[in-house]
């Protein structure tokens, strides 16, 4: 049954009072925007002193930028391209795309990319502002350990998806906090909503949503448990629902058959998905220490949730911490596809934990709160953090070797129309916004292209339709940009011959190579 409005205030009053572990404490403000500052310098400094800001970020980096600027070209996802993630990350993206038409790729993907290190920034706030009543030590070591670890910084310094789902997360997590201001009412329509927007971006939102639809039926019942879901379904659908409805069986396929088919980590074992989860080479006792400790926090955190009461509407905020920490963690230790940049996807709720563990023992040796030991367990905490933040400050993936993006995107200036064979070429040549707006495009996504082509019926005697879209565009080229070997960077065998046939070999850049036509 649902429950009566005021009722609800008192009860979600008593759940701030019982929750308050400790008071605000002066200079808060400055040591969140000092994490918050550092957050954004250590993600996007190294892309600066690399020359990478507009260049090389990786695979998924790219693929995510082209989305936005095909969809900006008048090309719809599903319908005219793959794209096997749900369709915000292209609608994201868009703005980006126009800087990127309007000026270079180089200025829109460089751009996308100081968002992101915006967002990790916020991320870091928002960390911070639901540690703050467990004191300075507490907030230095849970967004502390997000603002600087490898685990977080890996995903936010590209165009990735897990940063926009840990942003929406938290932002559900803020509104829906034991001490929030907002109204129960507005509290649930917000976090519905943001809730909805993240699984625009990426389906693996679904995990959260599904604890955080528990912890609003738990304290505010089933009447606001509907306005919650009713506000994540209405946001989900202005985003994703133009797009189903212009190809809604492209759609299904590309976003659910494809990633239920996925088994790029099924070989990656445990040990090896702990250690992109610390994110530090580390020998397999030290790792094991490490991991039992992130299992202690989730464990502590979920039983000082449960400390205030036995009763669901009084669990506190900890508990629902926990609660998400260990369901995403738990679901990408087991997932059959991982990549290194997965465990973002969890970094956040395991250093909330963290962070309540550290206030609990700061409390613990300091009775009477005092100043003096917050500030002497803050420092230590730094010390920790040190050695933690030299690592992450570090630029994974690296620039490629022996290619000078400058030059590599001169050698194609000349041509309106250029082929790539992905899209991260399109980015480091700054070639794809000009060729798209020339009426000539290539392949968004070839590996996610070829994952949807390999689903049942798949008759593998026949040309796939990417490889005949290959050769078509090859033919509309006046120049390519390839890797070499052909075949190994996502070449079909036809378009390899189109290529070989009709153009000849400019120049070479480490695996890079320019081809022009005859």
């Amino acid at each position: 049954m649902g429950k009566n409005p005021e009722v609800l205030t008192r009860q979600h009053e008593a759940v701030n009072r019982r929750g308050k572990v400790m008071p605000p404490v002066n200079g808060m403000a400055f040591v969140i925007a000092g994490l918050a500052a550092t957050a954004f310098l250590t993600r996007l400094v190294p892309l600066l002193e690399s020359g990478t800001l507009g260049g090389f970020r990786g695979y998924d980096d790219a693929v995510h930028y082209a989305a936005g600027v095909h969809l900006l070209a008048g090309s719809i996802p599903y319908q005219d391209f793959v794209l096997v993630h749900p369709p915000g990350i292209a609608v994201l993206m868009t703005p980006f795309a126009a800087l990127g038409w309007l000026v270079s790729d180089t200025v829109g993907i460089g751009s996308a990319r100081v968002f992101f290190a915006l967002l990790g920034a916020l991320n870091t706030v928002m960390i911070g502002l639901l540690l703050k009543k467990w004191g300075h030590a507490a907030v230095v070591a849970g967004a502390g350990l997000y603002a600087v670890s490898t685990a977080a910084t890996i995903a936010e310094r590209s165009v990735m998806l897990s940063p926009l789902l840990t942003t929406c997360t938290l932002l559900a997590l803020v509104a829906l906090r034991s001490d929030s201001r907002l109204h129960p009412r507005r509290a649930v329509t917000v976090a519905g909503a943001v809730l909805g927007l993240a699984l625009c971006f990426k389906l693996w939102a679904v995990i959260p949503i599904l604890v955080l639809c528990l912890m609003v039926a738990a304290r505010f019942g089933t009447r606001l448990l509907l306005r919650f879901v009713v506000a994540g379904a209405a946001a989900c659908t202005v985003v994703m629902g133009p797009f189903f409805l212009a190809s809604p069986r492209a759609m299904f396929k590309d976003v659910i058959l494809a990633q239920l088919a996925r088994t790029d980590g099924a070989m990656k074992d445990l040990s090896y998905r702990l250690g992109d989860f610390v994110g530090i080479s580390l020998p397999q006792n030290a790792l094991t220490a490490v991991a039992a400790v992130g299992a202690l926090a989730i464990l502590v955190s979920a039983l000082m949730g449960l400390a205030q009461g036995f009763k669901p509407g009084f669990w506190a905020d900890e508990f629902w911490w926990a609660a998400v920490a260990g369901a995403t963690a738990a679901v990408l230790l087991m997932s059959m596809s991982f990549f290194d940049h997965y465990p973002n996807f969890t970094i956040a709720y395991i250093a909330l934990c963290l962070g309540v563990v550290v206030g609990l023992a700061t409390r613990a040796v300091s009775r009477r709160r005092k100043l003096l030991p917050q500030a002497v367990a803050s420092a230590m905490v730094v010390g920790l953090l040190v050695p933690i933040g030299i690592h992450g400050f570090e630029l994974n993936p690296k620039p490629l070797p022996g290619v000078n993006e400058t030059k590599l995107a001169r050698e194609v200036s000349e041509y309106d129309c250029v082929f790539t064979a992905y899209a991260y070429l399109g980015v480091i040549s700054n070639s794809m916004s000009s060729s798209m707006h020339h009426g000539c495009s290539s392949i968004v996504d070839v590996y996610g292209t070829r994952m949807v082509e390999a689903l049942p019926p798949d008759e593998p005697w026949l040309p796939k339709p990417s490889e005949l879209l290959q050769v078509e565009q090859l033919r509309n080229a006046q120049a390519a940009v390839v890797g070499k070997s052909l075949a190994y960077y996502g070449l079909a065998p036809m378009a390899i011959e189109e290529l070989t046939r009709n153009f000849v070999l400019k120049s070479g850049q480490g695996n890079f190579q320019v081809w022009v036509r005859r």
